[in-house]
């Protein structure tokens, strides 16, 4: 995804009915926007739905209550 424009990001705001305060401000929430924008994508290609499920809570005191209060399994 290219990187939004400041007025892309203006146009935004605007929608949601918020104004950013001046252009240095404008700047720095565009480049935000851009930078969650860019880590939300690199997400995209980890191909999670291809890895097998693991126990959050694996080999530790919690995850060993957890297993005593299930009844072992």
């Amino acid at each position: 995804m290219p990187d939004l424009t400041t007025e892309e990001v203006r146009s935004l705001l605007r929608a949601l009915d918020m104004t950013p305060l001046d252009d240095v401000d404008l700047d720095e929430i565009t480049n935000r926007v851009n930078a969650i924008n860019e880590a939300a994508a690199a997400l995209e290609a980890l191909e999670a739905d291809a890895i097998d499920p693991i126990p959050v809570f694996w080999l530790t005191a919690e995850g060993a209550e957890a297993e005593e209060a299930g009844g072992g399994r």
